[in-house]
């Protein structure tokens, strides 16, 4: 008992830790789900708790959260990164590079109605199609890559896109 009461709080608390969330980080809910949440939601704005409740009657269900939340969807996804940025010695250099090449990339993504997934130094994750819907998902991508490639920057890029299908959704561990 003292395990479910623990687990009802910790849902309530990223309930409403997810009202911070900017909006293209949260993915598009089940309408069911959405309804479910709307018509419990009283004048005192109980909707954590319901929410919560849902939260555990799904983690209950036969796969819980993971087999659940996960839909199968045709993705476009993107890995880009600079030839040669570990060769820079100057960190200053260094800098004014990423800086300039991240802003780019966001300024193209932005562009396409891409989704920066990740950066990890020099490189740069990104999908079409994923946690946002875009229809022209391999059409919109093209046009990120042929934007950054007719860019001048300090080092040539390597881009790589690839489409097909993928699992998509939340996901967490048993």
């Amino acid at each position: 008992r003292l395990m479910q009461v623990s687990f009802l709080q910790m849902i309530k608390n990223l309930v409403e830790y997810r009202n911070y969330m900017p909006a293209s980080v949260l993915q598009e809910e089940d309408d069911e789900t959405s309804a479910q949440e709307d018509d419990s939601t009283d004048t005192k704005g109980t909707s954590n708790e319901s929410s919560a409740k849902v939260a555990m009657a799904k983690l209950a269900s036969p796969g819980g959260y993971l087999a659940s939340d996960l839909r199968t969807k045709r993705v476009t996804l993107m890995v880009c990164n600079m030839v040669g940025f570990l060769q820079i010695k100057d960190s200053n250099h260094a800098r004014t590079t990423i800086h300039d090449y991240l802003l780019l990339g966001l300024q193209y993504l932005k562009q396409s109605k891409g989704i920066p997934d990740s950066f990890s130094g020099d490189r740069l994750y990104a999908s079409w199609n994923g946690a946002r819907v875009c229809s022209s998902h391999r059409t919109a991508a093209y046009n990120c890559v042929r934007g950054l490639s007719s860019e001048t920057l300090r080092l040539a890029l390597s881009i790589g896109l690839v489409s097909g299908e993928v699992k998509c959704g939340n996901m967490g561990c048993e």
